[in-house]
């Protein structure tokens, strides 16, 4: 029986089944703190303490046990009784919280040796984990908000520790936002209006970075009566005597960048049109926030490859950080084994590309959110093989070839190529 418990964002617990209610809120809260202490007995009394402000009622037990009682039917055997306590035993990969710490943990680690290059995606992959505040939904006011108030302390941690490690990597574009959303949050994190200010500094604007100082000065003012820290001092007098040491760390190797695309064919004849749709489907629209992604599907012989490589020629200034084209054999490769030879075209070392399925797909998609790349995948047999590389977010695209129409689970538009006639509709 498979599980799976879910404490970052709301409180979910899957089984086989998939998601299975965990009941009412007090419920939910039980679940939370068994979960919290994952393989450790939790005391009858811990419990109570945690669970009701003040006292708790004369039915407290009672009510524990009952709530138990009923998570077994999920859970089963994972909840054992401890001599007045409960414990519930789950491996690793069943409790979100351990897999967050566990990649946050390695990213940290990487951080710490001055790869940052290994960091990004595992810090990355780790806050994908959330999806939402932790123990979203459960009543407040008992002592298990600090236990949740811990876990959300880690994650603004790991939230930092990305942006330095996407400020070593020189990726100052995208880190603005998402301090300014961190901050807006959060205005009393010295740690990120330092990381913004020198994103700012390292972008070239020296302006928006004083303002960030000043804007850092007045919530710490307001709030909490105080001047900024010693380390944002310093920082905020380097930048008026342009420091040498705020410029970007030397980086010994730049971000590989994949030209893989056969040489350009000449067009088709009669494929004039269908070249013009395929462009359109694929590239982004200013403002548009889904990825990019379509199949061009027809019989052998109809010219996919070719219109395909002539599109990519097209479209690659549009994608800057490289154009990757894969020929698929058969339908033996899987989706985990494309990812594969993603990674590797950007630079992943090859001992380095993650074993695990999910780690693999967390490292692909953590590499193109700070990235423009275009992926061809040509030939594929089947749907599962490429569904999984759509990007998750906008500013890459995957294009497609099949000799059949592939059911895909999003909205992907597809391209039916004929001999003489064109078809464009959606899966």
């Amino acid at each position: 029986m498979s599980v799976e418990v879910c404490l970052l964002g709301p409180v979910e617990l899957r089984g086989d089944g998939g998601v299975a209610a965990p009941g009412p809120a007090k419920r939910r809260a039980v679940l939370t703190v068994l979960a919290l202490e994952v393989n450790r007995p939790v005391p009858l009394g811990r419990l109570t303490e945690l669970l009701w402000t003040g006292r708790p009622p004369a039915s407290a037990i009672a009510n524990i046990r009952n709530h138990v009682a009923a998570l077994r039917h999920t859970l089963g055997t994972r909840i054992v009784s401890r001599h007045g306590a409960y414990q519930l035993n789950l491996a690793p990969h069943e409790l979100d919280v351990t897999e967050f710490r566990r990649r946050a943990e390695r990213g940290r680690g990487a951080l710490a040796r001055g790869d940052a290059g290994q960091a990004e995606p595992d810090l990355a992959a780790a806050l994908s984990l959330w999806r939402g505040p932790a123990g979203q939904g459960l009543p407040r006011g008992a002592a298990l908000d600090v236990l949740l108030a811990g876990l959300e302390s880690e994650r603004l941690r790991v939230v930092e520790d990305l942006a330095e490690a996407r400020l070593e990597l020189g990726h100052t574009g995208e880190l603005a936002p998402m301090l300014r959303d961190h901050l807006a949050a959060h205005p009393l994190r010295e740690r990120a209006w330092s990381q913004l200010m020198l994103a700012h500094y390292r972008a070239g604007d020296l302006a928006a970075a004083l303002s960030a100082y000043r804007e850092a000065q007045a919530a710490l003012h307001a709030q909490l009566g105080v001047d900024p820290g010693a380390e944002l001092t310093r920082l905020h007098v380097a930048m008026l005597e342009r420091a040498p040491l705020l410029d970007p760390p030397a980086r010994g190797r730049a971000p590989a960048i994949p030209r893989e695309l056969p040489p350009d064919p000449a067009l088709p004849p009669g494929r004039s049109r269908e070249l013009t749709a395929l462009l359109a489907a694929a590239r982004p629209e200013h403002g548009e926030r889904t990825p990019a992604a379509v199949v061009l599907h027809g019989p052998p012989g109809s010219g996919k490859s070719a219109l395909v490589t002539r599109a990519g020629h097209r479209l690659a200034e549009t994608f800057p950080d490289g154009q990757i084209f894969i020929t698929v054999a058969g339908p033996h490769l899987s989706a985990a084994d494309l990812m594969g030879r993603v990674l590797r075209a950007l630079g992943v070392p090859p001992a380095e590309v993650p074993d695990q399925p999910d780690e693999r797909l967390g490292r692909y998609r953590s590499l193109l959110a700070t990235r423009r790349v275009l992926i061809v995948v040509d030939g594929a047999a089947a749907t599962e093989q490429v569904w999984p590389l759509i990007p998750a977010r906008h500013g890459s695209a995957l294009l497609v070839t099949s000799q059949a129409p592939l059911r895909m689970p999003l909205e992907v538009p597809q391209v039916a190529l004929t001999r003489h006639t064109l078809r464009a509709g959606a899966a």
